[in-house]
This record gives structure tokens, C-alpha cells and sequence, in this order.
């Protein structure tokens, strides 16, 4: 009897082990369904206590393209204190080549009736951009009376180099230079920072001299003020999957910081010749380095960058572009390195 006992007891008690065991092993494989204002900042949170994990996730599961970009649907892992993200229907092109051409073209039109445009606040005025091969419309060279300081409601003249492209109602911006941009890796110049002062629209064309009427003022405006072409103050962004894989680097900031984070604005060297424009996403990064301990044991060894954080392209030039920092992890500085986010 005694014997009996304990054999049922040993049973009871691997039966019970065994579940604990599979209660451990789904809790740790737990499969979690993203939802829409989901990020992965927050989900790093809220599954694994740490929400600065975030940037692991970037670099194990290529697919994503941005935290602000995961979907209503897809599937997160959480597997022994990491996530894992799981490819998005993963039978997709299976279920496409057995499908009937009707069927293809019905989930074709779901598709873009569910689709939503994903918008990135952009606040601010008066970014400017860096002058490279840009040459200005005209020039501001007079106003209706003696003051020093120009601002908002005031008309002032005009010479425009190509007077034949002036119409009554054409906006232009107002841009002064400030200092040369050196690029940080060459130390040679790249170009010179154009501040935007603000914009006026045309009035009236009298001879050679156009009169315009100061719309807005971000900053104390003076004769000498360089007209060029007027972009309006974006207040929203929309992301748009960007073309080129080629890289770049910050090359200066707004306001002459030295360090940046979220909601900064930042300018880099590559632009519309690059293939880039507005809405773009790239990610920010700097080289790892090996600590001396480490190169002594294993001799030198490249690591993988460290991701600092994510920005969006508000404006391109030519060669440059201004963007604002979305998503920040570490602190950003000029010479770091970026890569427009292309899948």
C-alpha cells in the first residue's frame, strides 16, 4: 500500500513538472498580435521591461522598416527574453500562384481599400537648407520706407534676374547665409547654410523693379535678402519607401547644435540626385569599436554599427537634404552615419 502510495505521489509530481515546464516554455513562446499605434518602443516595453531593446529588433529582423511602421496583424515572438518578429504572410506567394485571377484581383482591391498613408508631424518653421550649387532668383534691395528690420505686412523691391518668370501672386522664400558647412569625414567644404528669414508674395511689377509683400517673418529680415524658391512649411509628413540603399552622413544641425535627439532637425549630403525626397526614412548609426581588451584576445574585429536612432526627409536640395529626427536612443552628433530605409 505504502508502495503504492509513493508511486502515484512520484507520478503526480512529474506531472506536475512537466507542466510547469510547458507553461514556462508558452509563456516564453508566446505569440503576440500587433495592433494598430503599436511600436516596437512599445512592445520592447511591455514584453521584456526595456524599451531601449528596440533597436535589437531593427538589426535581427531586416524586414522592418521602422517602429512607426509595423502593421495591425503581424505576429510578435516573445522567445527567452527577446522578440521576434514573424515574416508577414509567409504563405503569401503560395496562396498567389493558386489563386484564380478573380481572386487575385479581389484581394488586390482590399489591399488598397485598407491601406492607410502613415503621416509623421513635421512642426517647426523656418529650416532653411545648405547652399551647393543652388543660385538665387533676385534679391531684396530696397522697401517702401528707411527701417533697418523688415518683418511681416511690409512691401518691399525686388530684383529678379529673370524678370519674364515674375507673375502678380508668385511666392518666393527669403534666405540669408550663414556660415560655410565643412563635410566632417573630408573637412573640406561642402557648402554654405541658408537661413530662412521667411517668405513674400508679389504685388505689382513696375520697370525692372518688383513689389511684394512680406507673408511671414521667422526672422529679423535686411536688405541683401536672397529670393529663392518659395516650399511651404510642411506640417505633416508622409513616409514614403525610399530608392536608393546609397549612404551618407550628418553633415550640420539647425541652430548650430552640437548634440541632437527627437523632434531636432538635422541636414545630410545626399539629396534629389541621390534619388531622395521627402517622406524618406533612414537610419542613423556610428561604427562599434572593439575595446582594447577585447582586440588583444581576438585580434581586430569589425562589429556591426550601433543604431542611435531614425529620421524623416522634410526637404531636398540637390545634394543635401533637412530631416527631423523621429526616434532617438542615443545622442546624435555631425559625422554620424545614415542609410536610407529602401524595403
Amino acid at each position: 500500500m505504502t508502495r503504492t502510495f509513493f508511486r502515484w505521489l512520484s507520478l503526480l509530481m512529474l506531472l506536475l513538472i512537466l507542466s510547469g515546464a510547458s507553461l514556462a516554455i508558452a509563456a516564453e513562446n508566446q505569440i503576440y498580435t500587433i495592433k494598430k499605434g503599436d511600436t516596437l518602443w512599445d512592445l520592447s516595453k511591455k514584453f521584456i521591461d526595456d524599451p531601449y531593446y528596440w533597436p535589437n529588433i531593427w538589426a535581427k529582423n531586416p524586414e522592418i522598416t521602422n517602429p512607426h511602421l509595423i502593421f495591425p496583424g503581424q505576429k510578435v515572438q516573445i522567445l527567452d527574453g527577446r522578440l521576434k518578429i514573424i515574416p508577414a504572410y509567409p504563405e503569401a506567394d503560395k496562396q498567389a500562384s493558386t489563386e484564380t485571377d478573380d481572386q487575385k484581383t479581389d484581394l488586390s482591391t482590399m489591399e488598397t481599400e485598407t491601406e492607410e498613408l502613415i503621416t509623421i508631424k513635421a512642426a517647426g518653421s523656418g529650416d532653411g537648407f545648405i547652399l551647393t550649387d543652388e543660385v538665387p532668383l533676385g534679391v531684396l534691395v530696397d522697401s517702401v520706407d528707411n527701417r533697418l528690420l523688415l518683418t511681416k505686412d511690409d512691401l518691399v523691391f525686388l530684383k529678379m534676374k529673370d524678370l519674364s518668370s515674375v507673375t502678380i501672386g508668385d511666392t518666393y522664400g527669403l534666405f540669408e547665409r550663414g556660415e560655410q558647412v565643412k563635410h566632417p569625414h573630408t573637412n573640406e567644404v561642402f557648402g554654405t547654410m541658408m537661413n530662412n528669414l521667411g517668405f513674400l508674395q508679389v504685388t505689382e511689377i513696375n520697370g525692372d523693379t518688383v513689389v511684394a509683400k512680406i507673408g511671414s517673418a521667422f526672422r529679423e529680415i535686411q536688405r541683401g535678402a536672397e529670393v529663392f524658391e518659395y516650399v511651404p512649411q510642411r506640417n505633416e509628413i508622409v513616409l514614403q519607401r525610399g530608392t536608393t540603399d546609397k549612404g551618407g552622413y550628418i553633415i550640420a544641425a539647425r541652430d548650430k547644435k552640437e548634440t541632437f535627439s527627437t523632434n531636432d532637425i538635422i541636414y545630410v549630403d545626399l539629396g534629389s540626385d541621390d534619388g531622395l525626397v521627402s517622406g524618406n526614412l533612414f537610419y542613423i548609426a556610428r561604427p562599434r569599436k572593439a575595446s582594447d581588451e577585447v582586440i588583444k584576445k581576438a585580434g581586430p574585429i569589425q562589429l556591426p554599427d550601433a543604431v542611435l536612432g531614425a529620421a524623416i526627409i522634410i526637404e531636398t536640395k540637390a545634394k543635401t537634404a533637412s530631416a527631423i529626427i523621429i526616434k532617438s536612443v542615443n545622442a546624435t552628433f555631425i559625422g554620424d552615419k545614415v542609410s536610407i530605409v529602401t524595403n
